[in-house]
C-alpha cells in the first residue's frame, strides 16, 4: 500500500507528474495536487482520486488541456472495461480515452461530426468491445453532462479498446487485420449455424464472447505467434471424446482456416475453440 508520492512536474492544477514508493512513473489525479511547488513529497494520500502508472511523460502533459469530468469518466469506460475484458489493457488506455474524447466534445460543439466508417465492421468483428463502448458513453454522458455525446460514439470508445488491448488484436491493429477477421468470424458463425442447427444471435453475450476469442486466435494465426502451452492434451481427449459435434465443428472452422489461409490451430486453440463453441451453442 503506498504511504507517500514523489511528485516531480505539474500538469495543471489537479494533475502531476511523479513517482511511487518502488520508483515507478505515476500520473496523480486530485484537487490542487500540482498547486504546489514541485518538487515536493505528498504523504497524505487521501485526496488522491485516481492514479496512473507506467505513463510516459508525453502522455502525462496532453492532460493538461482535458477537463477533469472527461478525464474522470475515461477512467471510469477503462476501470469498466477491465472488469469486463478477457485480455490486458495497456496503461494509457484512460489518457488516450480522455484525450480523444475531450476532441469529441470540441468537435460535436463546432458541428463536426463523422460517421466511423469502419462501424459495421467494429460490429461484427469487436461486439464486446462495442457493448463495452455503448455502455461507457452513458458513463460519460452522466458525469460529463455537457457532452451530451451521441451513441455512434461507442465505435470510436471500441476502437481505443482494441487499440490498447495487449497480447489481442491490439497489438496488430489495422485496417486490414479488422477486415479480415470480420470474414472470418462470419465464415465461423455460418459452419456453427450449419454443423449445430442453430440460429446464433450476434446481439448476445456469449456470441460476443466468442467473437472476441476468435479475433484474437486469428491475430495470432496472423501474426504466427505460438499458442501458449499449459499441458492441456488431456482435457482435449476428454472434450473431443465428449462432445463430438462440437468437435467436428471445430475442425470444419480448422479446415476453412487453413483453406482460407493456410493457417493449422494447436490442440491447445482447438480446446479453447470447442470451449467457446459449446458455450455459444448452448446460449443459443
Amino acid at each position: 500500500m503506498q504511504k507517500r508520492l514523489h511528485l516531480t512536474k505539474k500538469i495543471s492544477n489537479n494533475v502531476a507528474l511523479g513517482k511511487d514508493e518502488a520508483g515507478h512513473d505515476v500520473v496523480v489525479f486530485g484537487k490542487g495536487l500540482g498547486f504546489h511547488r514541485m518538487p515536493y513529497d505528498l504523504d497524505d494520500l487521501s485526496g488522491v482520486v485516481r492514479m496512473f502508472k507506467d505513463v510516459g511523460l508525453g502522455q502525462a502533459e496532453m492532460l493538461a488541456g482535458i477537463d477533469d469530468d472527461v478525464l474522470l469518466a475515461a477512467s471510469d469506460i477503462a476501470d469498466f472495461a477491465h472488469g469486463e475484458l478477457d485480455v490486458k489493457l495497456g496503461p494509457n488506455l484512460p489518457l488516450t480515452l480522455a484525450d480523444h474524447l475531450q476532441f469529441a466534445i470540441e468537435r460535436r460543439k463546432q458541428g463536426a461530426e463523422f460517421a466511423n466508417p469502419l462501424a459495421n465492421e467494429i460490429a461484427s468483428v469487436y461486439p464486446l468491445e462495442l457493448s463495452i463502448g455503448r455502455t461507457g458513453v452513458g458513463i460519460f454522458n452522466h458525469r460529463v453532462k455537457y457532452a451530451n455525446l451521441p451513441e455512434d460514439e461507442a465505435y470510436n470508445i471500441a476502437m481505443h479498446l482494441v487499440n490498447n488491448e495487449v497480447g489481442g488484436a491490439g497489438d496488430k491493429s489495422s485496417i486490414h487485420l479488422v477486415m479480415e477477421s470480420t470474414r472470418l468470424v462470419e465464415g465461423a458463425s455460418k459452419i456453427i449455424e450449419a454443423t449445430m442447427n442453430v440460429r446464433l444471435s450476434h446481439d448476445s453475450y456469449a456470441y460476443r464472447r466468442f467473437a472476441a476469442h476468435f479475433r484474437y486466435l486469428v491475430a495470432r494465426l496472423s501474426d504466427g505467434s505460438p499458442d501458449e502451452k499449459s499441458g492441456n492434451s488431456s482435457l482435449f481427449e476428454e472434450v473431443r471424446k465428449d462432445f463430438p459435434e462440437v468437435y467436428d465443428c471445430v475442425m470444419q472452422i480448422q479446415s476453412y482456416l487453413f483453406k482460407e489461409c493456410g493457417w493449422t490451430c494447436s490442440n491447445e486453440e482447438l480446446l479453447y475453440l470447442m470451449m467457446h463453441v459449446n458455450r455459444l451453442v448452448a446460449s443459443s
